[in-house]
């Protein structure tokens, strides 16, 4: 992962390792999920997962798909206050496209930075004292547009975020 952030600080120049493949993503969003249940625990924090078993298989890189879902969980744990809520839904959404949705009740984003939020190394002023370099969002931006995916944010400033992805149901 770290090889790839570094690769993604070089610019866009270099290529992603994708090697797509049909990917069980409920059973890859809960393993992720469990991962962070002490986390979650930590903070008091109570997590919704919405996952139907019954989504179809969609067509993606199984190990970048879980560094997507890994970093926007991490994200939405530590901007969500203590006590607050984070969620996990998948749905279908159309006969050729599944969508992730994480949501949290942290402190939103205001309206001129959720275009920049995916820029390489851009930074909000408050997490400036956060560990980080600013490259996480930009690189999972481009790990979704390679599995021919959108990713984009629903925010507003005291309300909470929610980061959408979406990628190709698997045919065969």
């Amino acid at each position: 992962m770290i090889t790839d952030i570094l690769n993604a600080a070089r610019g866009a120049s270099i290529e992603l390792q994708i090697v797509p493949q049909e990917l069980d993503l409920p059973t890859l969003c809960l393993e992720v999920i469990d991962a962070f249940q002490n986390r979650l625990q930590e903070k008091q924090q109570t997590l919704t997962a919405e996952i139907p078993q019954d989504l179809p298989t969609v067509y993606a890189d199984g190990t970048q798909v879980k560094r997507v879902i890994t970093n926007l969980l991490d994200n939405a744990i530590k901007y969500t206050p203590e006590g607050g809520q984070v969620s996990v839904v998948a749905l279908h959404r159309t006969t050729q496209k599944v969508q992730v949705a994480i949501a949290n009740t942290g402190p939103g984003i205001p309206a001129e930075n959720r275009d920049k939020i995916f820029e390489e190394s851009y930074r909000f002023q408050r997490d400036v004292t956060q560990e980080g370099c600013g490259l996480g969002l930009a690189l999972y931006q481009r790990i979704i547009r390679a599995h021919y995916g959108q990713i984009w944010v629903d925010s507003a400033p005291g309300e909470g975020s929610s980061f959408d992805f979406v990628l190709p149901v698997y045919r065969a």
